[in-house]
């Protein structure tokens, strides 16, 4: 009986201490557990500010694509239509010069070429008849067309150096060839001189090839070009 007493004092004596260490076990398993939670909540949470930042640069990087695309087309819709309108110009300029002056595209300039075998006697820098009348046809076109505009006048020769015409080289007749037309453009057609510059290139810019007498008949020209 006495035995039985003493189990049942210990039992009481012991119940409340195992329950307090289960009951504390149990807590420090739920905060275990809830750290665990936050850390896996605050790694989500920074995976999601990571891809909010990522997607918004994307947005702004496409933005920006997006613009400078459109800046892009807008630039060559502005191009191709300064093309078409500068082909439209060349075949107009082309059909009232007629065949003897040919008219071009380059660079973005209108060129206007003469050939040297209709406006120059052989070795020579004196417009002939044929060459004013052509030049008589060129102002009328420049004064209409591009008052105010610079023209910058080139001569051309081919390769074959000059021998009895006087010229020392054919750079010194590419320079006189380009003088004359444009004296005859000041003097005689009126065009302001402050609008008008000479060069002379000799036979060092060819067109063609200097090997064949077709391409030396094209190599000797004199060339205006409109500045834009």
């Amino acid at each position: 009986m006495k035995q039985s007493t003493l189990l049942i004092a210990l039992i009481a004596l012991v119940a409340p201490a195992c329950q307090s260490n289960l009951h504390r076990q149990m807590l420090e398993d739920q905060d275990q557990q809830l750290a665990a939670y936050k850390a896996d909540s605050d790694k989500l949470r920074m995976e999601r500010d990571r891809i909010r930042a990522e997607n918004a640069a994307l947005t702004d990087q496409l933005s920006f694509e997006q613009q400078r695309n459109a800046e892009i087309q807008d630039r060559l819709a502005a191009r191709e239509a300064a093309l078409q309108q500068q082909n439209a110009e060349v075949a107009d300029l082309q059909a009232r010069l007629g065949s003897d002056v040919s008219v071009e595209s380059r660079g973005g300039f209108i060129v206007l070429g003469v050939d040297s075998n209709l406006t120059f006697g052989s070795g020579k820098a004196d417009l002939n008849k044929q060459g004013k009348k052509t030049m008589d046809m060129v102002a009328d076109i420049l004064k209409s067309d591009y008052e105010g505009k610079t023209f910058w006048i080139e001569g051309h020769t081919d390769s074959d150096q000059p021998k009895k015409s006087g010229w020392k080289s054919n750079l010194e007749l590419s320079v006189n060839r380009a003088l004359s037309v444009a004296d005859y453009l000041i003097s005689e057609k009126g065009i302001d001189s402050q609008f008008i510059r000479v060069a002379g290139h000799g036979e060092w810019s060819p067109k063609d090839d200097n090997s064949t007498k077709e391409g030396k008949a094209r190599n000797r020209r004199v060339e205006i070009l409109v500045l834009p």
